[in-house]
Parts: C-alpha cells; sequence; structure tokens
C-alpha cells in the first residue's frame, strides 16, 4: 500500500514531463513559465448538476468549477481528442495553442468531452435533471472507450504553460 501511495501518478498514465495542450481564443498575453488561467464555467444550472454529482458520488475527481481544461493532443477525431491543430474554432474565431506541463500537486481527470455536449443539447431540448445527472455519472466515471478526450486539472496554478504551439 505504502508503494501505491509513493507512484500513485504512474499508475494514471501521466507525469509531469508529459506535454499537454491549452487553446484559447484570441492572443495570450501571459507569456511563458505562468499558469494557465482558471477555466470560465459554461451553462449555468448544468454546471451545477454536474458539480453536483461531483461532489456526492467522485469527491476525488477535479471540479469543473476550479480547473482547465488540457488535451493529450492536437488530433482532433482522429486522435479521440477535444482539441485541434487549427488556427481558428468551429465558428472561425481566431485560437492559439500552447504547450503546457503539469508541476506540483494537483488532481487530474481525463474524460470525454460528449458527455457534457450530449448533457446540454439534450437540456436545451428537454430540461431533464435527472437526464442531466445521467449523463454527468458517465462524465465522471467514463467507461470504456473515450471518443473525445478532455483534461480536467485542479488548481489550474499546477498548470504551466511551457511554449507556444506553432504548428
Amino acid at each position: 500500500m505504502k508503494l501505491l501511495f509513493e507512484n500513485w501518478r504512474g499508475y494514471l498514465n501521466e507525469d509531469e514531463n508529459t506535454i499537454y495542450y491549452w487553446r484559447t481564443k484570441g492572443a495570450w498575453k501571459g507569456g511563458l513559465g505562468v499558469p494557465v488561467p482558471k477555466a470560465i464555467p459554461r451553462e449555468t444550472k448544468i454546471e451545477e448538476i454536474f458539480e453536483e454529482v461531483r461532489r456526492t458520488k467522485f469527491p476525488d475527481r477535479p471540479s469543473r468549477l476550479n480547473c482547465v481544461f488540457l488535451c493529450e493532443n492536437l488530433q482532433g477525431w482522429s486522435g479521440k481528442s477535444f482539441c485541434r491543430d487549427e488556427k481558428k474554432d468551429l465558428y472561425g474565431n481566431p485560437v492559439e495553442t500552447y504547450k503546457v506541463s503539469l508541476q506540483g500537486n494537483y488532481k487530474f481527470h481525463k474524460t470525454d468531452a460528449e458527455y457534457w455536449t450530449e448533457a446540454r443539447m439534450r437540456y436545451d431540448k428537454n430540461p431533464d435533471e435527472e437526464m442531466v445527472k445521467s449523463w454527468a455519472e458517465s462524465y465522471w466515471d467514463p467507461k470504456g472507450s473515450i471518443n473525445l478526450g478532455e483534461i480536467l486539472v485542479e488548481p489550474p496554478e499546477a498548470a504551466i504553460i511551457v511554449g507556444k504551439y506553432e504548428g
């Protein structure tokens, strides 16, 4: 048991030398060697439900309300990643991509972003909170293959920008 606690990061298949990617709209003015800024929560009601499920069933996972969202690669669908190697988002807005390294003590959770997307789209058509809770449970405990991977890291200060991705 002692070895498990001492080497827990190895069991997550990630280490401090792994490079992750963070995408942002517009130009980043924070420079290198600084933390990725905390993510801004989206849909308030859905975020509340996802947070309630996390707090009650998965308290060891990072909170979407106090994290950064990163990607393992920039290959989009083919790489099962939420991020793509493109200079514009789906709506034609400019984006920049940065290389990120994780440092210090942090919570790390890899999940499938599609669970969030499905909950949001279905809630827009039929505001059923129990349905959203079901998607939230899948988000916090994904089973099987991850189709559109995103990584949550808390606290945001653990994700340090180490370079700009130039493609």
